[in-house]
């Protein structure tokens, strides 16, 4: 490994590790070079290259933190599950008094409540209110809802 010591008109110093100093013609440099960069040089019968050395001893993980100076309020993201929009409607018109839709959607508990409440056909009505909102959901790309 070598360093960058110091730049002159068109002509480059690079200091060795073993101590010696090696001037190269700032067009062998393949960037853009400046005091104190580490460098790698290589040398072939007729041209010498010097390539700048990768930073690889900082691997770890970057965190981008904000303080949120322009008083932004901050944004909640609910957890709700993707399910396909026509599968879900139908399962919402057809099996929706029993609570197959919330299976479905992935809220057993409320699935359990409809199944054990279905004798009273308030699930029923539930279900129809649940499949004439979801008709007016608009799907994504892939015709999937959030429910």
């Amino acid at each position: 490994m070598a360093k960058i010591l110091k730049i002159e008109n068109d002509t480059v110093m690079i200091g060795n590790n073993d101590g010696g100093i090696r001037e190269l013609l700032l067009t062998n440099c393949n960037f853009t070079p400046n005091v104190g960069d580490e460098v790698e040089i290589y040398e072939t019968d007729k041209d010498v290259i010097v390539v700048k050395k990768e930073n690889t001893s900082n691997k770890g993980i970057n965190v981008n933190v904000s303080n949120n100076a322009n008083n932004t309020p901050p944004v909640y993201v609910t957890c709700k599950k993707s399910v396909n929009k026509i599968v879900y409607c139908l399962l919402a018109l057809f099996l929706g008094g029993i609570g197959i839709h919330k299976f479905y959607g992935g809220k057993i508990g409320t699935g359990i409540l409809f199944f054990l409440f279905a004798w009273t056909f308030i699930p029923c009505i539930v279900a129809l209110i649940e499949f004439i909102a979801a008709l007016f959901i608009p799907a994504d790309s892939n015709g999937n809802i959030l429910v």
